[in-house]
């Protein structure tokens, strides 16, 4: 089911599969000039939940013309659940929308009921690790410009070595990326460093202070955010639980999306 629905002031394009009575779980996307579509493959969960992706302010087929700061996407997530008539969901933040999900833990504790954070990071003060034979084969990104989402979806393309770990199925992450709805709305922002960081200033604190459950999933491949931030979240938030997907990158559900997706199976009904 596709809508456009009327939350927080904007609207929101979102898209659901599952039975309603089911529990629900939110999917926030990353990017953020990147739409919900490249996570698709969380709608296998449908068979036991409510599954609801949506496009962030800003991006896809959501409100283009609108203030773009990252709590105020944390407010539209709380104010969508409650308009899709829960009133808790669980949430699964990836990469941008991990950070996203902790803002949400701050500042709507009350509607999360389980945490996802998926390929992203608590921290600022890391190096990424990126192999000189990956970094070698990553293209140049024109920013001249161009039709809508030009920027977004170059960086995509030349940071593909990187943001996967099969290359041997670099032909199947394109078409994926042919699919995504990029956006422009974010250059001029980020270019003009006006965009807060996604996370909130003390992340580990407040899924503390939450202290709800919290699965940590992350590609034992991981470059851009490597490893090591994962393990140093999970050693920071007792009674979390870690996943590192093997033979996956970044994009861990594209490069394993068996291992990955029984990972969050396994946390959402164990």
């Amino acid at each position: 089911m596709e809508t456009i629905e009327p939350v927080n002031g904007i609207k929101l394009f979102v898209r659901r599969f599952g039975d309603p009575g089911r529990p629900m779980l939110v999917v926030i996307h990353g990017g953020p000039p990147w739409d919900h579509s490249y996570l698709l493959p969380v709608a296998e969960l449908a068979d036991a939940f409510h599954v609801v992706f949506f496009d962030l302010r800003g991006s896809g087929r959501s409100s283009r013309d609108v203030p773009l700061q990252p709590g105020l996407i944390a407010d539209d997530v709380a104010a969508l659940i409650r308009h899709l008539g829960a009133e808790r969901a669980d949430v699964l933040g990836f990469s941008y929308g991990g950070g996203i999900a902790m803002r949400l833990a701050e500042q709507h504790p009350a509607v999360l009921r389980r945490l996802i954070l998926a390929s992203t990071t608590a921290y600022g003060d890391f190096v990424p690790v990126i192999p000189a034979e990956r970094a070698a084969m990553c293209g140049e990104v024109d920013r001249s410009g161009g039709e809508d989402g030009a920027l977004a979806r170059a960086m995509a393309e030349a940071d593909l070595p990187v943001t996967i770990w099969r290359l041997d199925r670099a032909e199947a992450w394109r078409a994926v990326l042919a699919e995504v709805r990029f956006s422009s709305a974010w250059d001029v922002p980020y270019a003009e460093g006006k965009l807060k960081p996604a996370r909130p200033t003390d992340p580990s604190g407040v899924l503390r202070r939450w202290g709800g459950d919290v699965l940590i999933l992350h590609g034992e491949r991981e470059m851009t955010f490597p490893p090591e931030v994962a393990h140093r979240l999970h050693a920071a938030v007792p009674g979390s639980r870690l996943r590192l997907i093997p033979d996956a990158a970044h994009m861990a559900q594209f490069d394993n999306p068996v291992a990955w997706l029984a990972a969050v199976r396994d946390f959402l009904t164990g």
